[in-house]
């Protein structure tokens, strides 16, 4: 670690720990922690842990001096899990505020959860609306997510309502439920939220927080059939625990699909799932992302026409027969060498 740790306990708490988790961000890294050196609310700590990164991420993070930054060394990687607990276990403020190293937070983004968590304190958790941006930081989509306790409870068992890098929670509550959970890696998030509703009410304030990047190398298109196993899992065994508690109404149900409706790419499953990354990188511009996804979508749901509209989606205002002739043969073999290989 860079201080000793028990020196690091005995000075004043501020009001909120932003937890910023580190592993090769040296490409966004400067601007993630700019966008929380420069809110408006100014009594923070935030805490940067290096995850054994390889890249210059430890250098830029040296390179800030201002004292509200505290860093961390892991020794090596431990992973994503761990850093977090870290950070939970070492954070000194009565809130603790998620941020990623690649996504950018708006000036007013720890103001509005501070006062909104201040006034309401039935609720633990509260996170916002996203903008998405691309690796130019261009924004090119907005994530618009339910707002209330109730609207959260009626599609949290069939989705994820929170966007990871906008959410608040009070560290008290954390701390009680055991931060988050190695065996629900990939999903830890969304097992988090749903173990908070099991005793708290939860939020999502109606403003823009934070600009959530989108990138290839994100986890969550990398893992996403291990991330869907567990998340399906995790929202499942946690509907049936908030019943017995009286927690969410009877007629709440985990949104479950046959093996029919996994085929046709029906939400939730891993072939709806790419469907909904090729929708956002198509919204991206990025078409050469979308023809990488097309035989995923089509050997996970073959009888969704999602993907076989994307086949002729046109790269020009016009494209010949032979070439798209050429383009759907490669599809072809793609989709064949996933299916033998991978079951569905």
């Amino acid at each position: 670690m860079s201080f000793p740790k028990n020196e690091y306990k005995k000075k004043k708490p501020p009001k909120v720990t932003i937890l910023l988790p580190v592993f090769n961000a040296e490409a966004y890294l400067n601007e993630s922690v700019e966008s929380i050196l420069a809110q408006t609310f100014a009594d923070f700590e935030l805490l940067a842990i290096n995850d054994g990164s390889t890249d210059r991420s430890e250098d830029i993070l040296a390179s800030f001096s201002d004292t509200r930054l505290k860093i961390i060394n892991n020794d090596g990687n431990q992973g994503l899990v761990y850093t977090l607990n870290l950070g939970i276990n070492l954070a000194r403020g009565i809130y603790i505020a998620r941020m990623d190293a690649d996504d950018i937070a708006l000036p007013e983004r720890l103001a509005l959860q501070i006062r909104f968590l201040d006034e309401t304190s039935n609720v633990a958790l509260v996170g916002g609306q996203a903008e998405f941006i691309d690796s130019n930081s261009k924004s090119f989509k907005l994530c618009q997510l339910p707002q209330t306790h109730d609207e959260i409870i009626t599609k949290i068992f069939s989705a994820n309502c929170f966007v990871h890098p906008s959410v608040m929670f009070r560290a008290n509550v954390i701390r009680n439920l055991g931060g988050y959970r190695e065996e629900a890696l990939h999903a830890e998030d969304y097992d988090l939220w749903l173990r908070i509703i099991e005793h708290y009410d939860v939020a999502n304030l109606g403003e823009i927080l934070v600009q959530y990047r989108i990138h290839p190398n994100q986890v969550s298109q990398r893992k996403l059939r291990l991330q869907r196993t567990v998340a399906d899992s995790t929202r499942f065994s946690a509907l049936k625990r908030c019943k017995l508690k009286g927690r969410v109404p009877s007629w709440i149900t985990a949104a479950n699909s046959t093996s029919w409706q996994r085929l046709c790419g029906k939400t939730p499953s891993v072939g709806a799932d790419y469907c909904a990354w090729i929708d956002t990188y198509r919204a991206m511009g990025r078409n050469d992302l979308v023809q990488q996804l097309v035989p995923l979508a089509i050997a996970t749901a073959p009888l969704c026409k999602k993907p076989y509209l994307e086949l002729c989606h046109p790269i020009t205002h016009s494209i010949f027969v032979y070439t798209l002739v050429k383009r759907l043969l490669w599809y072809r073999k793609k989709a064949w060498l996933l299916i033998s290989r991978r079951p569905l």
